[in-house]
């Protein structure tokens, strides 16, 4: 496979993966052109630089609108640059760092802001007072009105449970944050695709304009040159170029 040298790195690939700087984004010829100004645009440039001049095209859109850009933006715009993916499954990503305890806490976090729950603490509780309220049935009650026993029970259990709650809310707002932050690097992403594919649609308007242009004095060139060579031929071979045929047959009517 034959190889030839990128003309800014001047890395050796393979010819085949040289890119043509005539089909390149105006801005990228640009940004190669400001940090090798004795780069003439004519030799085909490698993929790597291709790629890291397409990610300082990316920072430079977000140093024009943010005056600090964040370790994230940073490996996101390295992501585009590189044509990678973005989108993730952020749940299992985040369950699968989860330990046996954090699984504990949110079932018991679960259990405990359920329906469920509610009834069967509000059933041991009735039946706690009315064990404890009728002599009939405990001829001395293990927990006497006014139930001290009762409220060391409930104190203790929302000692207890109201950490565990806290932990698994918690971890829930950690996982929102990276819901969050995983929308935000979509959104960038999306929005500039979007502008290196305005970008790219302007290149090439312009470079259909200008081809045009350059199509059209072309024409008026040989226009003028024709001009001019009928100018300079004498006039009665002007008129037999301008009747044509359309005299030879007059001619071969009227004999």
């Amino acid at each position: 496979m034959a190889k030839a040298t990128c003309s800014v790195c001047g890395a050796t690939v393979e010819t085949r993966h040289l890119v043509n700087p005539q089909k390149m984004e105006e801005g990228l010829v640009r940004l190669i052109e400001k940090d090798h100004p004795e780069w003439d645009a004519k030799r085909g440039v490698c993929p790597k630089c291709r790629e890291q001049y397409r990610a300082k095209k990316f920072l430079g859109y977000l140093e024009d609108e943010f005056q600090k850009i964040s370790e994230m933006e940073k490996n996101l715009v390295s992501k585009i640059a590189r044509r990678g993916r973005v989108s993730k499954e952020v749940n299992e990503e985040y369950e699968g760092k989860m330990t046996l305890g954090d699984h504990v806490a949110d079932r018991v976090a679960q259990f405990g802001g359920s329906w469920t729950f509610i009834i069967l603490f509000a059933g041991v509780l009735l039946t706690w007072m009315f064990i404890n309220s009728l002599p009939l049935l405990l001829h001395r009650p293990f927990d006497p009105y006014p139930f001290i026993l009762l409220n060391l029970v409930l104190s203790t259990l929302a000692a207890i449970q109201a950490p565990i709650i806290m932990m698994s809310q918690n971890r829930q707002s950690a996982k929102d944050r990276l819901h969050a932050e995983h929308d935000y690097e979509v959104n960038l992403m999306a929005e500039m695709e979007i502008r290196d594919l305005h970008d790219k649609l302007d290149s090439l308007r312009y470079k259909q304009w200008h081809e045009l242009w350059q199509m059209l004095q072309r024409q008026l060139e040989v226009m003028e040159m024709m001009q001019k060579c009928m100018a300079a031929l004498p006039q009665t071979a002007v008129g037999l170029v301008g009747n044509g045929p359309d005299a030879q047959g007059n001619d071969a009517r009227g004999g």
